[in-house]
């Protein structure tokens, strides 16, 4: 039975495909302060049908504040992959999307929450992994690990008070995730229901070829031993700007190395 099917007559539920497309999207939470977060995060995950659930720190995630505001969410909590840094959390993440409060400076395309998450179910509709990533409770994400997101998300609130704490945030954005997959409907691009994108290197590739890209640019003199990573951060930039797709960036990799040979 086809998820249109079944969403016509159950409410609310969704079919196998669109519960495919959820299962491909991985939360991560960096460096939360307060294990009760954990819990609380876990709890809106579950609520709207998602389970995978990373968490970059170096502290205990299953805790008893954990356990108290996971309510019946627990499972998620006990299965959370804990890991040291953000990018082994994206390591074989192909599409990530950032959460921040504050607009930023960076060149990445920003977005409100329907249209963004949108965008990330166009990649998984191609199979390929991706990620919500949400930063500390008091400061976000810094303006690095925004560079490593291929979007930005950002929750239209008052902006005299815009202030949502760590699980009203995964709350707001999971809750839309579920709606898109509510609302889809026969006709729309694309096998899964959106318009779907080329395949995007995943982000181990891109470190790959960052390290590459710097050696190279090392060994020929146009970065400097003393030089910091001012450079790399730029291209970095540029890159992002860019949006290249695997294929695109195959292409890039094997230019570089010709003229490294050479």
């Amino acid at each position: 039975m086809s998820d249109t099917v079944q969403e016509q007559f159950v409410p609310g539920t969704l079919g196998a495909d669109s519960m495919r497309l959820l299962n491909l999207v991985r939360v991560v939470l960096v460096e939360p302060t307060h294990p009760g977060n954990i819990g609380s995060a876990a709890r809106a995950m579950k609520t709207m049908g998602l389970c995978r659930l990373t968490v970059v720190t170096d502290r205990p995630v299953v805790t008893p504040e954990s356990e108290a505001l996971s309510g019946g969410a627990f499972d998620v909590v006990q299965k959370i992959t804990v890991v040291s840094s953000l990018d082994e959390a994206l390591r074989d993440v192909s599409f990530v999307a950032g959460t921040s409060a504050r607009i930023r400076a960076l060149d990445r395309p920003l977005y409100q929450p329907r249209e963004g998450l949108s965008r990330v179910f166009s990649h998984t509709g191609n199979g390929e992994e991706a990620a919500l990533v949400f930063g500390r409770e008091s400061s976000g994400l810094t303006n690095d690990e925004l560079s490593k997101c291929d979007i930005h998300i950002n929750i239209d609130a008052n902006p005299e008070y815009s202030s949502l704490n760590l699980a009203m945030s995964v709350q707001v954005l999971t809750y839309e995730m579920r709606q898109l997959l509510l609302r889809r409907r026969q006709g729309v691009q694309g096998k899964s229901g959106f318009a779907e994108e080329p395949l995007k290197p995943e982000h181990r590739q891109w470190e790959s070829f960052y390290a590459f890209l710097e050696d190279s640019l090392r060994q020929s003199g146009f970065i400097k031993p003393d030089v910091n990573g001012t450079i790399m951060e730029q291209l970095r930039h540029i890159m992002g700007k860019a949006d290249l797709t695997n294929h695109e960036l195959q292409i890039l990799y094997g230019v570089m190395a010709s003229l490294r040979r050479h």
